[in-house]
């Protein structure tokens, strides 16, 4: 295989590892490890920075007008408003609640970026869920924009459901009215339904039970297992992915993606399964190598 095939792959998976490191970091704030101090005391605001505006305290619930927070350092912000959380049972507390805005804050923000900035690395990632496990915390966040130098990412609105957190935590997240300046293959409505195993342990487990994402006529279903490891190589994936209309997909695209993004979507239609309009494929990471239909791709995984 040429070596520009190569690379061309290597851009056309980054619309989907975005889609996933999105929707599985949004999913999961309770591994957020760092806040504004009045929110969680272990992390300075060298780090992250969190803030409300028009707060308003209920019993087992709040709500304010607007939010925002930043990756320290990084010109990296993330502004919401209005925001609401509330836990239908009645078991946790207001300033937990807080805690798991803060932490779903955090978590968007590195998924944006694409991970922890430096100014974050080695801080204290103590899992929160005990803070929660009582309850069933619900978050909605409406006009979301994250953005950074030349490149902005905005959602209408956004729910985040804790609906199962003890012994293991499940989370479902949607989101709808979706727009990215930078990436063309993101879909304009996603959702994810995913759990995560292990939470007392040095390692976590998620399932994808169903990540479901809709771009034009086209639908992207997804899921599978991963092993969080410290790296790549330490971790491992099996994932089953399709889309149905990938041709309409390639096509919609066509006038607004950089050619390489086309022929790399061209390129895994070619590598997937295709069953009527549905094309399909296995996607697995072990030892960092990344494999699709079980055929090894020549790709650095770091």
């Amino acid at each position: 295989m040429s070596k520009r095939p190569d690379t061309t792959s290597t851009e056309g998976m980054m619309s989907f590892r975005t889609l996933l490191l999105t929707a599985i970091a949004t999913a999961l704030p309770a591994f957020a490890s760092s806040a504004f101090a009045d929110t969680l005391p272990n992390i300075p605001a060298s780090c992250f920075t969190y803030s409300l505006s028009g707060h308003q305290a209920a019993s087992h619930a709040f709500s304010a007008s607007g939010m925002h927070a930043t990756l320290t350092g990084t010109g990296i912000g993330l502004d919401i408003g209005p925001v609401s959380l509330k836990d239908p049972k009645g078991a946790v507390e207001e300033s937990k609640l807080e805690q798991f805005n803060a932490t779903a804050a955090y978590a968007a923000l590195s998924a944006f970026r694409g991970g922890l900035s430096p100014a974050c690395q080695g801080q204290d990632a103590t899992i929160t869920v005990r803070n929660i496990h009582e309850g069933t915390p619900e978050a909605s966040w409406s006009s979301v924009k994250l953005s950074r130098p030349g490149h902005t990412m905005t959602i209408q609105h956004a729910t985040i459901n804790a609906v199962e957190t003890n012994p293991d935590l499940r989370m479902k997240v949607n989101g709808t009215g979706i727009h990215d300046s930078k990436q063309p293959l993101i879909p304009s409505a996603l959702s994810a339904d995913l759990t995560v195993h292990g939470l007392s342990g040095a390692s976590q487990q998620i399932t994808i039970n169903a990540l479901h994402a809709i771009s034009g006529s086209s639908t992207v279903d997804g899921t599978g297992t991963i092993q969080i490891g410290s790296s790549a190589a330490t971790s491992t994936a099996d994932t089953h992915v399709s889309i149905t209309n990938i041709a309409d997909l390639i096509e919609k695209i066509h006038q607004t993606a950089p050619t390489k993004v086309v022929t790399a979507l061209t390129i895994a239609r070619l590598m997937g399964r295709q069953n009527g309009d549905t094309t399909s494929w296995d996607i697995a990471l072990q030892g960092g190598v990344v494999t699709v239909n079980r055929i090894p791709l020549p790709i650095a995984v770091p």
